[in-house]
């Protein structure tokens, strides 16, 4: 199955486009860029800060993801992530192992351009589970 995903790289880069091959535990993946055509890009895992499973490429910049868990989706923990760059996320951690490569993480707000984020651990700056 084909997954749209934008990968955002610990440099900062940031690649668009589907996969078929990612695996947690496997140590790169391939993404067939979104402009279509071209050559599948080899993504190294150690080297990503997150790999985001979206709904479409566009998103919106203007969109503030709202700060709350009362319309959580899944089952797991609630969890606040900031990011060694800065950047804070919110929302549902099924499983969490801080010695594995990273965790999937689900946004507690619907109307987010991201149905699933696979964080990888060393690009976190902190973690704040919540009841």
């Amino acid at each position: 199955m084909e997954n749209k995903v934008v990968v955002h790289m610990v440099d900062g880069t940031i690649h668009k486009g589907v996969t078929q091959d990612f695996r947690h535990d496997v140590a790169s993946f391939h993404v067939l860029p979104a402009e279509g055509g071209g050559i599948p890009m080899r993504i190294s895992t150690r080297e990503m800060k997150a790999l985001f499973y979206v709904k479409d490429y566009l998103g919106n910049r203007d969109f503030n993801s709202r700060k709350a868990f009362e319309s959580s989706r899944r089952d797991g923990r609630h969890a606040i992530v900031t990011f060694e760059d800065g950047e804070t996320i919110w929302g549902v951690v099924p499983s969490y192992d801080p010695k594995a490569l990273g965790f999937d993480f689900y946004p507690s707000d619907p109307d987010d351009n991201s149905l699933r984020i696979f964080v990888v651990n060393r690009s976190v700056r902190s973690i704040e589970f919540r009841s």
